[in-house]
């Protein structure tokens, strides 16, 4: 059975490294990005836009024969930080558009192009923590990602059939330009991750990949959360009120955490 993975940004930090594990699997690799950046012969990528016909045609002349179709879109952006009092109608409408708009345009073309073709399918769709637990300043892309979200619910209902879809909301990622951004704040936030360490971007490129496979297609709909348990809690332990009689947990008890009791600023890895 040939296997038909197709890659949205491709270029972008989670897509290139997603493209290189899945290149690795026997069948057919379309990787594409609106934006591909400096050519890669050992990884190349397909400039095209996701929203245009031009997609959908690629898409039709892919599926075309194959035993199974799977996508994963990666595609997207994180805006620069802002408050909502300095986010115009217009800046909030692009985000919109780019992470989610988009999203759409994307998974109606995959899922009418294999549905087309007879093909058995699915689709992971990267969303991020903020889908459910707010940045400060992200607003645009929280409500995008939440939409996202929604997405793997309502493509279900229609074509759950033949295609499953799913979802990955993902926290901070150790080598994202949002979390080199951090700087001096950077041990007080990873201090907040119960596992210690944010999450590799090489080990969240592997678990995206797993969960686009025929295994998980009875998940269909739902998300799973990569984040090293940082959306679990209530509140952090440096704060949190004992039992009675116990020790206080100290914050250097995550690893990387220097003793840093400044607030955090934003939590924020990036999907791209």
């Amino acid at each position: 059975m040939t296997c038909v993975r197709v890659v949205t940004g491709a270029s972008g930090m989670v897509g290139a490294v997603l493209t290189r594990h899945l290149a690795q699997l026997p069948g057919t690799l379309l990787a594409v990005d609106t934006h591909p950046g400096e050519p890669d012969p050992a990884q190349p990528v397909t400039l095209v836009d996701i929203t245009s016909q031009d997609f959908t045609d690629l898409l039709a002349d892919h599926l075309h024969g194959a035993g199974r179709a799977e996508l994963y879109h990666a595609a997207g952006h994180v805006p620069g930080l802002a408050r909502i009092t300095d986010t115009p109608v217009e800046n909030f409408v692009r985000t919109v558009a780019g992470n989610l708009t988009a999203t759409y345009a994307t998974l109606r073309a995959f899922a009418l192009a294999s549905r087309q073709a007879g093909v058995p399918a699915a689709a992971v769709l990267l969303s991020s923590v903020g889908a459910t637990r707010a940045h400060r300043y992200l607003v645009g892309y929280d409500a995008a990602k939440a939409g996202t979200e929604s997405l793997t619910r309502s493509f279900t209902l229609e074509f759950g059939e033949h295609l499953a879809v799913r979802a990955v909301a993902l926290g901070p990622i150790a080598q994202s330009a949002t979390t080199a951004a951090d700087g001096e704040r950077s041990s007080a936030l990873v201090s907040l991750v119960p596992r210690g360490t944010y999450a590799d971007l090489e080990e969240v490129a592997e678990a995206v990949a797993a969960l686009g496979s025929p295994c998980f297609d009875t998940a269909t709909g739902h998300t799973l959360t990569l984040d090293g348990g940082l959306t679990v809690q209530l509140r952090p332990a440096t704060i949190e009120r004992p039992p009675a009689g116990a020790d206080v947990v100290p914050a250097a008890h995550h690893r990387g955490n220097t003793g840093q009791d400044h607030p955090p600023n934003h939590v924020s890895g990036g999907t791209r």
